[in-house]
C-alpha cells in the first residue's frame, strides 16, 4: 500500500534529504518521496511520514540515512554515454596526456569519476585509455601510468560496481561487440568485466558535499549528470572544489548541459562536437 505525504511532511522530507546529500526534490517530483521511501517507513514501523521523520530524526536507526540515499538517488548509467566525449578524449586528451607522460613531465595521469553509479563510466574510462595505448603504442606508456578513482555516495550501487557483474541489460545499454568481446567474461546470467580492468579502478564511498582535499590533484574530473539534481548553490560549491581538485591542464566533464554562467570564474568553456566541457581558469585567491 502506497502512503501518502502531505504538503508538510513533503518540505520536511525535501529539506532533510537535501541535508544529506544536496539532491533537491521539487515539487513537481514529490512523489518520489511516496515512491521510494514508502517501503522503509513501513520497516521503521510508522504509519505516516510524520512519525517516520521523528523515527529518522531521533536516530533510531543508524543505518537509515544511507537507506535513504540509496533509495533516492539516480542512478542512470551506461557505456561509452555520450559518444562525442570519447572521441574527444581519444583524439585530443589523451595523446596530450601521453605526450606529458613521454617527456616526463608526468609520471602518472589521474581521473577522478565523481558519481559512478554501478561502474559503467569508469570501466569505460579504462577501456577507452587500454584500447587509445594499443593503438598509439607510446613510448612507455602503459596502463599502468594511469590512475582510476571512482566514488558514489550510495553503498548499493558501490556494490555493484566493485564487483563489475553485469546484467544482460546493463551490458547491452552502449557497448559494443568489440569492447564485450575483448573485456568481458559471461556465464549464462551474467557479464563479468575482466579482472584486469576492475582491478584499475579503487573506488570509495563519498558524498560531493564533503572535502575534496584528500583525494589530490586529477588530471580528468567527471561529474556527470549529478550536479543538475542539487540547488545553485551546492553547484557552485561543487564547481568551485572541482576547480581546486583539478590540474592546471586538467578537463572537468559534467554531461551535455551548459552550466557556464556559475562556473565562469572559475572554468573555460570548450566545446567538441556536441560536447561542452570545461578547462581550468587560474584564480587568485
Amino acid at each position: 500500500m502506497l502512503c501518502s505525504a502531505n504538503d508538510h511532511e513533503y518540505i520536511l522530507f525535501r529539506d532533510y534529504i537535501a541535508g544529506i546529500c544536496g539532491i533537491v526534490i521539487k515539487p513537481e517530483k514529490a512523489y518520489l518521496i511516496e515512491t521510494r521511501l514508502t517501503m522503509l517507513m513501513l520497516e521503521a514501523g510508522a504509519e505516516n511520514f510524520r512519525e517516520f521523520y521523528e523515527y529518522i530524526i531521533a536516530g533510531s536507526d543508524p543505518q537509515m540515512p544511507q537507506k535513504i540515499i540509496n533509495a533516492i538517488t539516480v542512478n542512470e548509467t551506461m557505456w561509452f554515454r555520450d559518444a562525442a566525449l570519447w572521441k574527444y578524449l581519444e583524439e585530443e586528451k589523451l595523446p596530450a596526456l601521453a605526450g606529458e607522460l613521454v617527456s616526463g613531465n608526468k609520471t602518472k595521469i589521474r581521473i577522478w569519476s565523481a558519481a559512478v553509479s554501478t561502474g559503467q563510466e569508469i570501466y569505460s574510462a579504462v577501456m577507452c585509455v587500454d584500447n587509445f595505448l594499443k593503438k598509439n603504442n607510446p613510448k612507455g606508456v602503459s596502463l599502468s601510468n594511469f590512475e582510476f578513482f571512482a566514488t558514489d555516495i550510495s553503498e548499493r550501487v558501490l556494490g555493484i560496481a566493485k564487483k563489475g557483474r553485469y546484467d544482460k541489460v546493463s551490458i547491452s545499454r552502449g557497448l559494443d561487440e568489440h569492447h564485450k568481446n575483448l573485456y568481458f567474461n559471461s556465464n549464462e546470467s551474467a557479464w563479468y568485466i575482466d579482472q584486469s580492468i576492475r582491478d584499475r579502478v579503487n573506488f570509495g564511498q563519498f558524498n560531493l558535499m564533503d572535502d575534496f582535499s584528500p583525494f589530490g590533484i586529477f588530471d580528468i574530473i567527471f561529474c556527470r549528470y549529478v550536479l543538475i539534481y542539487f540547488s545553485d548553490e551546492l553547484k557552485t560549491k561543487i564547481a568551485i572544489k572541482m576547480h581546486d581538485s583539478l590540474a592546471d591542464n586538467g578537463v572537468f566533464i559534467t554531461g551535455n548541459y551548459v552550466l557556464y554562467d556559475m562556473y565562469s570564474a572559475h572554468f573555460h568553456v570548450k566545446h567538441y562536437d556536441n560536447l561542452t566541457y570545461y578547462t581550468k581558469k587560474l584564480v587568485s585567491k
